[in-house]
Order: C-alpha cells, then sequence, then structure tokens
C-alpha cells in the first residue's frame, strides 16, 4: 500500500462534486493512535453512505492524519493494516476509491500532507479537473474544516468523533470559515447526495 495514491482512472473526468473524508472519527469510531485492525470499527451509516457515493460515481478519497508513526509509536505497516480492515468492512476493492493519503507527519514536521495542509486536495483536484469549491471535506476536527478553509472547499464537521469540534461549534468558538455541522457522515453525504 502507498501512503498517498490518486486512481489515474479519475484523471480528467471533470466530476460535478467529489467527497473527501478524515478516518477515525468519521469513518470509523476514534481511537487514541489507532493501530490495531481489530479496533476498527465502522460508525453507524457509512457503509450504505459510501456505496451510495459510488454508485452515484463522485469521487471519494480518504485523508488520514496519523502522528503516532512519526512519533515512533507504531510502525506504518500497523496504519496499512488498520486502512485494509476499513476496506473489507465497507466491502470494497481500494480501486473503487478515487485516492487515499495516510500523513504519517509528527505536527513539528513541515512539508508533508498533514492537515491542514491542502496538499493532498490540490492533487486530488488537479487530477480530476475539479475546481475545489465544488469539493466537500467531512471531518471531525478542527484541523478538517481548516483543511477545507485553506482550499476554499466546502467544509462539513460531524459530531460521530473526537469532542472538542462540536463543544466549540456549540460555544461559538469556532472561526476561520464556513462550515455546516452534523450528527455523522452518514447525514452529510444525505445533503450532499441530495
Amino acid at each position: 500500500m502507498k501512503n498517498v495514491w490518486l486512481n489515474p482512472k479519475f484523471e480528467q473526468n471533470h466530476p460535478q462534486t467529489a467527497v473527501f473524508a478524515d478516518r477515525d472519527g468519521t469513518l470509523i469510531r476514534h481511537v487514541d493512535y489507532i493501530n490495531d485492525p481489530e479496533q476498527v470499527e465502522l460508525l453507524p451509516g457509512v457503509k450504505e453512505s459510501v456505496h451510495a457515493l459510488l454508485a452515484a460515481n463522485i469521487p471519494f478519497f480518504i485523508l488520514t492524519n496519523q502522528s503516532g508513526v512519526g512519533r515512533g509509536y507504531f510502525s506504518i505497516d500497523r496504519v496499512y493494516a488498520c486502512q485494509e480492515k476499513l476496506f473489507k468492512l465497507l466491502d470494497i476493492e481500494p480501486e473503487q476509491l478515487a485516492g487515499w493519503c495516510i500523513a504519517p507527519e509528527a505536527p513539528e514536521v513541515e512539508g508533508g500532507y498533514r492537515k491542514p495542509s491542502p496538499r493532498f486536495m490540490e492533487e486530488a483536484c488537479r487530477l480530476t479537473g475539479i475546481a475545489a469549491h465544488n469539493c466537500h471535506m467531512i471531518g471531525d476536527t478542527l484541523v478538517d474544516l481548516e483543511t477545507a478553509w485553506n482550499i476554499g472547499a466546502q467544509a462539513w464537521a460531524v459530531s460521530s468523533g473526537k469532542p472538542e469540534l462540536p463543544q466549540a461549534d456549540a460555544a461559538g468558538n469556532i472561526n476561520g470559515g464556513d462550515y455546516r455541522i452534523r450528527s455523522d457522515f452518514a447525514a452529510c453525504l444525505a445533503e450532499i447526495l441530495r
């Protein structure tokens, strides 16, 4: 498996929209520094939502920060194993995705793909020929929203992961750009597909 992969079959297919999703807390239950495939558990409605996206021929990308690798807590192979378990639980072949990004850098490392860097989204937009403002980024942390804002994509927050983002939303403490907050990935997808 590669850390960064873009599916060549989506090259310059100029989709009307594309969906980017964080992994931990958005697609799967949040576990701090997850590195055991046995801990990978899909959140409710995710499998059905992903299949609906694929059936609609909407490019779907997954991007995840995995600083546990950069911090020396576990090897990248552990991350790959969790990613493979995700594909198995989703009941999809990896090649059905438009791409993915696993950013293993520690927070202090610059120049990589770690969110809130928009680097992966920029590369994906170039691949498909889509304008960033037609893309949706869904995640459970502020860095997910910042990633969307940094490229001009539509930002979606979910309250299914870490508690800090919904708490900040309730307190009116999220600044930096527009976003919509929903209960989970499935609720976001229902609106996007509508």
